[in-house]
């Protein structure tokens, strides 16, 4: 009984002297728990959404457009203008087309599509189905619009240019009395009889449709059809 009291007296004066700790002293968090309320850092406030930019839908005819000069200086000499051509529309194809209408052949025929060549800075231009803004994706003048390009062009073969109604000035009415020109050349089932009519419309088929193929084989159905009905 000595002893217990002892103990039990000895104990409760440990218990009434402050606890010395190492400075080095660590806590096991899993057995002693912590001694004062552990807060979360504040969240900072998220930020506003962005306002979403809304796309302007543009007007008929607000599209960036700029005049074509095209120009052959020889063989045939050649020059014409193409004003207000919209960047994303317009082709290398429609130049090539829009030259086509102004020149013949030797014999006064339109002259083959292939045998046009367009060029810009006095090289040829790959693809026809590049429109302006494709061409000329390194120059942002010219994308800005507004402004006038020139493009040369190479007739393969040669070719002489004939007159338009775009050529005549536009105060001048001039009419002409005298009698109509016979046509340069085969004509009627004479020029069906020729490849070049064919050729021809073979290259129509393949502008419009965008198909080589196709363009081939509608040459091929039409012709065929043609010669069973002679």
């Amino acid at each position: 009984m000595l002893e217990l009291s002892f103990a039990k007296s000895f104990l409760s004066t440990l218990d009434s002297r402050p606890i010395k700790l190492r400075a080095d002293h660590v806590f096991d968090p899993e057995q002693v728990g912590l001694r004062v309320p552990y807060t979360l850092p504040r969240l900072q406030a998220p930020h506003p959404e962005m306002p979403k930019k809304v796309k302007k839908s543009q007007a008929p005819g607000s599209s960036k457009s700029i005049n074509i000069r095209v120009k052959s200086a020889r063989n045939p000499a050649l020059e014409f203008t193409v004003p207000n051509a919209p960047l994303s529309t317009t082709t290398i194809q429609d130049i090539r087309d829009a030259v086509r209408g102004r020149v013949t052949d030797a014999q006064g025929n339109p002259v083959a599509l292939d045998k046009i060549k367009v060029l810009y800075h006095r090289k040829p231009v790959s693809g026809t189905s590049k429109t302006m803004a494709e061409v000329l994706a390194d120059e942002p003048d010219m994308l800005a619009g507004g402004k006038e390009v020139e493009f040369g062009v190479m007739i393969l073969g040669g070719a002489k240019a004939v007159e338009t109604s775009e050529s005549q000035p536009a105060h001048e009415e001039t009419r002409d009395t005298s009698p109509p020109k016979a046509a340069v050349g085969p004509s009627g089932v004479e020029l069906l009889k020729t490849d070049t009519f064919w050729n021809d419309l073979q290259g129509y088929l393949e502008q419009r449709l965008k198909d080589a193929e196709e363009a081939e084989r509608l040459k091929t159905l039409f012709k065929n059809a043609w010669a069973s009905s002679q």
